[in-house]
């Protein structure tokens, strides 16, 4: 839990990255605005992150093309405490869910990347996009100087990898966004694969998610019956 003594840098964090995103003449939108029809639908549809219904709102997206012409949905998430950037399981994934397989919305509320993540599965469940990259930024000031520090969490968030989302690489600022630069960051994102291992696991989590989803529309449709 933040210290409650510590002052969220939330907002100066959201003014340095669109201030960097501005500066390589990005197209980005912020929360209020949309993006375009398809995707807002889709984190409108999805559960939120404190697990009600709709109201996704990413801090900011951008939707960027490659030299194929495939789009990429970018999406950005912010928080304004040191250790707030990413929380992983045991296994060191992403801890989306909890040991139920159910959403862990603790997690995805409360940190950068997690809550990225969850806004990247809204595309891929609603959306025709197959791939997308989720974006996690916090920081903290430091009490000496009063500069402001931040890290940046980079995942690639998609079909292939059942949405569970891998590190593309460590970075510094979000240059790798920049026209010139994305063809050789999406290189670096097709180069990433799963072992067979963590696929197996994969498959094994998202069959009971299933199942449970399964069980769950039985039991409401049950229950409507007896009304």
């Amino acid at each position: 839990m933040a210290n409650q003594n510590i002052q969220s840098v939330e907002p100066n964090i959201a003014d340095i990255i669109n201030t960097q995103l501005k500066s390589y003449n990005l197209d980005y939108k912020l929360e209020q605005e949309s993006l375009n029809d398809e995707i807002d639908k889709a984190l409108s549809e999805y559960l939120s992150k404190s697990g009600g219904k709709g109201g996704n709102r990413p801090d900011a997206k951008l939707l960027l093309q490659d030299k194929n012409l495939n789009y990429y949905p970018i999406l950005i998430e912010y928080k304004g405490y040191k250790d707030k950037l990413v929380k992983f399981d045991i296994n060191g994934q992403v801890e989306n869910n909890t040991s139920k397989n159910e959403p862990h919305y603790k997690n995805i509320s409360s940190y950068a990347v997690n809550g990225a993540i969850h806004y990247a599965n809204a595309i891929l469940h609603y959306t025709s996009y197959t791939d997308v990259i989720a974006i996690g930024v916090t920081g903290y000031k430091e009490d000496t100087s009063g500069e402001i520090k931040y890290s940046i969490g980079v995942y690639y968030v998609s079909k292939s990898n059942f949405g569970l989302g891998q590190e593309v690489d460590k970075f510094t600022d979000l240059s790798f966004l920049k026209k010139n630069n994305f063809d050789d960051f999406i290189k670096t994102v097709k180069e990433l694969s799963l072992t067979q291992d963590e696929i197996e696991k994969l498959k094994e989590k998202k069959k009971k998610k299933s199942m449970q989803v399964l069980l769950h529309l039985i039991t409401t449709y049950t229950k409507t019956k007896k009304v």
